[in-house]
C-alpha cells in the first residue's frame, strides 16, 4: 500500500469498520486463499469522505475498487465522479479504476455525465468502460450518436464498437462498422473493426441456427 494506508486504515478503525486492516486486499479466489474481513459496506461513508484527500494512487485505487459495487449505487456515482475529473487526465491507468467503479455505481439519471466522460478525448484510455457500459442506457439515442463518433478513437474504439452492437444491433452495426474498416488509415482501428465485424456475423449466424432448429423465420414478415 501507499503512504496514505495508514492514514485510512485508522480512519476505517475510528468508525469501528470491521476488517479495518484488511483495506485494500482483494481476493478473488478463496478455494486457496481466506476471505477479505474487510466490510466494505460499513466503509462505504468514511472511504467517500477520505476521497478527495488521498494524493497515492495506489491507495486511490484501492479505495475505489471498494466503493465499486452495485450496492453503492447512486451514492458512490458523483464522489467517485469528482476524483475522477480530478486525477484521470493525469493518471490514465488509475483513471481506468474509477471509470470501471463510475459504470458499477452508476444509475440512469447519471447518463448525462457519463456521455460527458465519454466524448472527452482527454481522459484518454480512462474512459474504455465508461464507454463499454453506455450500451446500458441503449433507449437514450444520444447513446448511438456517441458511440458512432467513438469508434474512430483509439483510445477506446475497441470498446465502443462493442457497445454499439449492442445498443444498435449486430446488422446494422456490421454496416457501419464496414464503412469504418475501408475508410481509417489506422491499421488498430481497421483490425479492430474487422473483428467486431466477425464477432457481429458469428452472433447473427448463431441466432438464425437458433431459429431454425425450433423452426421459426428470422425473416419479418
Amino acid at each position: 500500500m501507499g503512504h496514505d494506508a495508514e492514514r485510512i486504515i485508522q480512519a476505517l478503525q475510528d468508525a469501528e469498520v470491521a476488517g479495518a486492516d484488511d483495506f485494500g486486499h482483494f481476493v478473488n479466489n478463496t478455494k486457496y486463499l481466506a476471505p477479505s474481513s474487510f466490510d466494505e459496506r460499513a466503509a462505504m461513508n468514511t472511504l467517500l469522505g477520505l476521497l478527495p484527500t488521498i494524493d497515492d494512487p495506489r491507495d486511490l485505487e484501492a479505495a475505489v475498487r471498494h466503493l465499486g459495487r452495485a450496492w453503492a449505487r447512486p451514492v458512490a456515482f458523483e464522489p467517485l465522479r469528482q476524483v475522477f475529473l480530478t486525477r484521470a487526465e493525469h493518471d490514465q491507468a488509475l483513471g481506468w479504476s474509477m471509470g470501471n467503479s463510475l459504470v458499477t455505481t452508476a444509475a440512469a439519471a447519471n447518463l448525462n455525465e457519463l456521455l460527458e466522460m465519454a466524448s472527452d478525448r482527454k481522459f484518454g484510455t480512462a474512459r474504455q468502460m465508461i464507454v463499454n457500459s453506455l450500451w446500458r442506457f441503449k433507449k437514450d439515442p444520444r447513446v448511438k450518436e456517441i458511440l458512432l463518433g467513438l469508434t474512430d478513437d483509439p483510445d477506446v474504439s475497441q470498446h465502443a464498437m462493442s457497445a454499439l452492437r449492442r445498443t444498435i444491433g449486430n446488422d446494422e452495426a456490421i454496416a457501419f462498422l464496414r464503412t469504418v474498416r475501408d475508410s481509417t488509415n489506422n491499421q488498430t482501428i481497421r483490425k479492430q473493426a474487422q473483428r467486431a465485424i466477425s464477432k457481429g456475423e458469428s452472433a447473427m449466424a448463431k441466432s438464425a441456427q437458433t431459429h431454425s432448429r425450433h423452426g421459426l423465420s428470422t425473416r419479418s414478415p
